[in-house]
């Protein structure tokens, strides 16, 4: 049987953690529809109002998605980059994660992005980071520059780790903070500045130069925090 019977400890708790583990060990796969409520109360032994408190937390969690309706129920969610940045974007607004705990953490991971980034990526990635900094180039000219345009190069140098757990957090925490740079005035100076660092550490990882592309990217993330007082 998937699911014991609670016994013990705070019920909802319990029932939490037995999903959790069915989820995790591949029982249940996103996607998999969970047994209905009735039948979840008859396995848990349970009322109603845990169960639901439960299957809440694990709804809030991204656990699982929820569907109303005749067909509906709970269903093990498809864990993709938005359900991930939604996450962080919902914590973010609830005080819980501030735009500066999220750029000490840039500043922690980004520079050793770029170090593995220049003993993996290929020609095609260094060609796309060359693409990336001419559009901006570009609009910078035109005084016509979109916010995403300096995420979508950090974004290609973290793909261009190969490294799938890297990809989905980094595409993750740019993804929560466009929200927050579309509040933010950026000036010219700060765009020009923005461009230099990137055609630097582009340079540095034509180079190989692991050491020297990890303090550019610091200095660079530095700058953009002094800049925009974050």
């Amino acid at each position: 049987m998937v699911f014991n019977r609670v016994r013990q400890g705070r019920i909802s708790d319990n029932i939490v953690t037995q999903i959790k583990d069915a989820i995790f060990t591949g029982i249940y796969r996103p996607g998999d529809k969970l047994p209905s409520e009735t039948e979840l109360k008859r396995l848990f032994n349970v009322s109603r109002v845990p169960l639901r408190e439960a299957l809440r937390s694990l709804e809030e969690m991204g656990l699982i998605a929820i569907k109303p309706g005749v067909l509906g129920g709970a269903f093990v969610a498809e864990m993709t980059i938005k359900s991930v940045s939604d996450s962080l974007s919902n914590m973010m607004r609830l005080g819980k994660i501030s735009i500066r705990d999220i750029w000490q953490f840039r500043l922690l991971i980004e520079p050793h992005i770029c170090r593995l980034a220049v003993t993996e990526c290929t020609d095609w990635d260094i060609q796309q980071m060359e693409e990336m900094i001419s559009i901006r180039e570009k609009a910078v000219k035109a005084r016509k520059i979109p916010v995403v345009s300096d995420i979508d190069f950090h974004h290609v140098i973290t793909r261009s780790t190969k490294n799938p757990l890297l990809i989905l957090i980094m595409d993750a925490v740019g993804e929560s903070l466009l929200t927050n740079f579309k509040r933010l005035t950026f000036s010219l100076s700060d765009h020009q500045s923005i461009n230099a660092f990137h055609r630097k550490i582009l340079d540095c990882i034509r180079r190989k130069d692991v050491e020297k592309v990890g303090d550019l990217m610091r200095s660079h993330l530095t700058d953009v925090k002094q800049r925009l007082k974050i």
